[in-house]
């Protein structure tokens, strides 16, 4: 990708994407969206202001997954272990268009196109009835939502989801973000994913065209019972045919 460059008075350095380049348009110093050049055949960029939007995807398929390789008959989100019947994985896809504004048109894999940069990722979930009404304040249990090697519109029923499951870009949400979580009144909870804005761009970037896990565990799904203390943080969240649907929430910018 092409960039562009000053000369500082000893050495050319990069000018990064942000605010700081400005032109004459005649009567003001204005700033441009963006600094194109010629290459002989097409106008490249070779800058960009900084010009970030928000978008909301609502999740438009989900279904939970157990290492007996059953599948659940319905969309419910579920995570952590129930009682002796197994660590629980639930498959999400965010491949529906925006519910946001003025861009209610635009998929994710379109908003990338033209902002391939994300400066910030946030998933929301819903409690429902399941596990305990209120997840302990005291649970050391952490969650984890990660990249499925699943295209988005597979059939989820049909294959063996731990299989697919990948680390890369993974991201963790700590036990003080669950505590105190409650599924009474249908508690709603936002969590914001960390890591640096390559991280959060790869992890975009996959969910433009594949599914999303989430599940207290990355491996070692067990059948019967839960190992330590995922029974700790058992819980049934709205899926994508409930009516507080997981919402994938992107912040994009050149």
């Amino acid at each position: 990708m092409a960039t562009l460059h000053r000369y500082n008075g000893s050495a050319w350095v990069q000018v990064p994407n942000g605010t700081t380049v400005s032109h004459y348009n005649g009567s003001a110093w204005v700033n441009p969206t963006h600094v194109k050049y010629w290459d002989g055949d097409s106008w490249e960029t070779a800058w960009s202001k900084s010009d970030p939007i928000t978008l909301a995807f609502t999740c438009n398929a989900s279904q939970g997954w157990r290492s007996t390789a059953a599948w659940r008959t319905d969309t419910k989100v579920r995570f952590g272990a129930f009682s002796t019947f197994g660590d629980n994985l639930t498959v999400l896809e965010f491949s529906a268009d925006s519910t946001t504004g003025g861009y209610t048109s635009t998929s994710l894999a379109e908003a990338l196109a033209v902002r391939p940069n994300v400066t910030a990722l946030k998933l929301t979930l819903t409690r429902g009835s399941g596990g305990a009404s209120t997840i302990s304040g005291s649970t050391s249990e952490t969650l984890l939502v990660g990249q499925l090697n699943k295209t988005n519109g597979t059939s989820m029923s049909t294959y063996n989801a731990g299989s697919f499951v990948q680390t890369t870009n993974m991201q963790t949400i700590p036990a003080s973000d669950l505590q105190g979580w409650s599924y009474l009144s249908s508690q709603t909870k936002q969590f914001t994913f960390g890591g640096s804005a390559s991280t959060l761009t790869g992890l975009a970037t996959h969910l433009s065209t594949k599914q999303m896990w989430i599940s207290e565990k990355s491996s070692g799904w067990i059948a019967s019972g839960g190992g330590t203390s995922s029974s700790d943080i058992y819980s049934v969240c709205d899926g994508s045919a409930d009516t507080n649907k997981p919402v994938l929430t992107v912040t994009l910018d050149y």
